[in-house]
């Protein structure tokens, strides 16, 4: 077997970032998110292991695929290694090995692949780069810079060759270094925008050069585009697996139509984004509005008029800024937010500072009667129970606590105000901007003021499965009680887990992630049972 594995365990200290700066947002995706799609798309790949501090697979929903498999990091890089070659040893009959760093985004799948190649003429294939400065050393020898080079990943090698001499105490991390000298070594000189994040000033070159290399494809906006650019990772897990003959017509539309929105905004090259499942995400340089972002709604999901009145409507207090649509595209023109990362629990000031600015946006708001446009809440939750039917899986208990969820809506939420909120307001949907954190990608929904807070609750501890989910709701509850009651938090949290468990059963190709939901609502209700006893 070929094995790439990607080493993921550094925390980067000096990337100064709240999060390693493997997760760190690069035009809206974690860094890692680049390598691991590159490793997909590799032919030559049979298998992809992440060498993991598993506390930080909450950063990207890249991991949660079930294809990948995970080891633990160690203290330092060689550790770590040893721990990922203990983990082949043990699962796989492996034959070679390509060992990438999960903070160098610009592998492609062809580099990849003539790795693998190169591993049958050869002991390592080793990734460098030539000194391009005057080199010197500390006692001012006269030093001929030809004599040497930098070593960067990826690097390939013979996996049972390697692995019999691998040596955590060595005085190098150069891996390649630990093989006999009568090894035979390939130097390749020829990957030369291999950009490895080690500062967070360079995570705007890493933009620039997504931008440039995407301006190079892109052939000026006269050409017809290929709609294989908008074929995203999130696209073809979601969109083309459940709905593959509309999902195909609608890219078809969107390649149509793009030339004439570069003309009408200004559109000068894009990068896509490749997590969105419901849409197209394209990070954009535009001309009349700088830095942007396009983005493409299917007809057939049903969200794009909701999702332009929302933008227009919420408070731009806490939303992501709205510059434009096009009803004919189904396309909606938005301001980038940088430096983009996702919110983090941990992060208290700046998310107070958001849900102060939700809560007071609410509170401020006109309330909304049923009949009104935007999704209706709780005749969507019905509806849920009436589509029972159609669930693939665990329908038997998602019917029970589908009439559960609705006779708790009656008793306690009926005749609660109404609000426009934004509707999914978790951590992936909260970015953090120079101003603070902002809201991108709202439903647009008629509810109680309830939903605004719970959505975070129940994906953070979904999120975190190191942590214990009784242990971890009991904090979140503690946490947004400010803003909302305690009671009623998890009151609403019971049935917004139970609709959006609903959901997953069509988002999901197995019950995995249906079952965890279950397990989770569950725990939530032993808590209502205690609260109510109390």
């Amino acid at each position: 077997m070929n094995i790439a594995m990607i080493m993921s365990g550094g925390v980067g200290r000096r990337f100064g970032a709240p999060i390693p700066k493997q997760y760190t947002l690069l035009k809206g995706k974690p860094v890692i998110d680049y390598v691991i799609d590159a490793c997909k798309k590799a032919a030559r790949v049979d298998k992809i292991l992440i060498v993991i501090d598993k506390q930080c697979m909450k950063y990207s929903s890249a991991l949660s695929d079930p294809d990948l498999d995970f080891a633990p990091n160690g203290k330092e890089r060689l550790d770590s290694i040893k721990n990922g070659f203990d983990y082949i040893k043990s699962h796989y009959d492996c034959a070679k090995v390509v060992i990438f760093d999960a903070v160098a985004p610009f592998v492609y799948p062809e580099l990849i692949d003539d790795y693998f190649i190169k591993l049958d003429e050869y002991d390592a294939v080793i990734t460098a780069q030539k000194i391009t400065g005057a080199l010197g050393n500390k006692n001012f020898d006269p030093l001929d810079r030809e004599d040497y080079y930098m070593t960067q990943s990826p690097e390939g090698f013979i996996f049972d060759k390697i692995n019999s001499v691998l040596d955590t105490q060595f005085s190098s991390q150069e891996l390649a270094w630990q093989l006999p000298r009568n090894s035979k070594f390939y130097l390749n000189f020829d990957f030369k925008n291999n950009l490895k994040l080690t500062y967070d000033f360079q995570l705007r070159y890493a933009e620039y050069l997504m931008d440039y290399l995407a301006e190079i494809n892109a052939g000026g906006n006269n050409r017809i585009i290929d709609k294989s650019r908008f074929l995203t990772e999130g696209i073809r897990y979601f969109l083309l697996r459940i709905r593959p003959v509309e999902t195909e017509q609608w890219l078809d539309k969107i390649a149509a139509e793009y030339n004439r929105l570069c003309e009408k905004w200004g559109i000068t090259s894009f990068v896509p984004g490749q997590n969105s499942r419901y849409g197209i995400v394209l990070f954009a340089k535009s001309t009349k509005y700088g830095d942007c972002v396009m983005k493409f709604i299917p007809p057939f999901i049903g969200r794009y008029q909701a999702e332009v009145d929302s933008y227009r409507e919420l408070s731009t207090e806490y939303m992501c800024g709205y510059l434009d649509c096009d009803d004919r595209a189904g396309a909606l023109l938005l301001e980038k937010i940088s430096p983009a990362r996702y919110a983090d629990f941990n992060d208290n000031i700046h998310l107070t500072a958001f849900f102060d600015r939700v809560d007071k946006s609410i509170r401020s708001a006109k309330t909304l009667e049923r009949g009104e446009r935007f999704l209706d809440y709780y005749k969507d939750l019905q509806k849920k129970l009436a589509d029972i039917d159609t669930v693939p899986f665990c329908r038997n208990e998602l019917e029970e606590h589908l009439q559960k969820a609705i006779a708790m809506y009656d008793r306690y939420f009926f005749d609660s105000p109404l609000y426009l909120c934004h509707g999914d307001l978790h951590a992936f949907n909260i970015l953090l901007n120079k101003n603070g954190y902002a809201a991108v990608d709202p439903i647009g929904v008629r509810a109680p003021r309830e939903l605004e807070y719970v959505r975070f609750i129940r994906n953070d501890i979904l999120n975190i499965r190191s942590f214990g989910m009784r242990e971890r709701l009991d904090l979140l509850l503690s946490y947004f009680s400010r803003w909302a009651g305690r009671k009623s938090l998890l009151l609403f949290l019971y049935i917004d887990t139970v609709y959006v468990t609903f959901n997953s059963t069509f988002e999901y190709p197995n019950d995995e992630q249906t079952r965890y939901n279950l397990k989770l609502i569950n725990v939530i209700e032993q808590m209502i049972r205690q609260q109510m006893m109390n």
